[in-house]
């Protein structure tokens, strides 16, 4: 082993383990969106997605709070930096996966059922509630337009912003539950 090789630095070490736990979350954010499409044909599939989507929180701040207490101390805000390139990485894998999923997978499934939707008698009761005033048939044909046109790029991109945007919120709260857990060992670890 080389002993001329420099220190790791406190933050190499926070965007490794950041980026690896990116990659779990990820994870569970491809299987949520997985499931969210397949929730298209079948309606269950979406409550799963809805649950999937949701435990990557929990996830998250448990991952944080073993890096805390088993690698090195974390402090607010590098429990915020964690968490926030921890998203991010998590949002470039979902990004992978979506973009996979519009340019080769989905073979207009999704327009298809925006189309049934927006044409079934039994949603225009809803959709006449939901818009007052304005032309179901209108809106519906706008809507059915705009999905005809937007390539899986865009689409992915549309999405990718929702998810960066996401990201920033949940770094948050992620953040705040999970920095201060140090164990007897970190609390005399100083990185140099």
């Amino acid at each position: 082993m080389d002993n001329n090789l420099p220190p790791i630095t406190e933050g190499q070490q926070s965007r490794a383990f950041a980026a690896w736990y990116g990659v779990q979350v990820g994870l569970c954010w491809v299987l949520s969106f997985g499931l969210a499409m397949w929730g298209l044909r079948e309606p269950m599939a979406c409550n799963f997605a809805l649950i999937t989507g949701f435990c990557s929180i929990p996830l998250a701040i448990r991952l944080l709070r073993d890096f805390g207490a088993n690698i090195a101390p974390l402090r607010l805000r590098r429990a915020w930096h964690m968490a926030w390139m921890m998203y991010l990485c998590a949002c470039l894998i979902t990004a992978a996966a979506q973009y996979i999923y519009f340019a080769y997978l989905d073979d207009g499934a999704l327009l298809r059922t925006y189309t049934t939707l927006l044409s079934d008698p039994m949603y225009q009761p809803m959709l006449e509630t939901m818009l007052p005033g304005q032309d179901i048939q209108t809106i519906g044909d706008e809507i059915t337009a705009t999905l005809t046109s937007i390539t899986p790029a865009e689409m992915t991109f549309q999405l990718g912003f929702w998810n960066v945007l996401l990201a920033t919120i949940l770094a948050i709260p992620t953040a705040l539950f999970s920095f201060g857990r140090e164990s007897q060992e970190n609390k005399t670890y100083r990185p140099s």
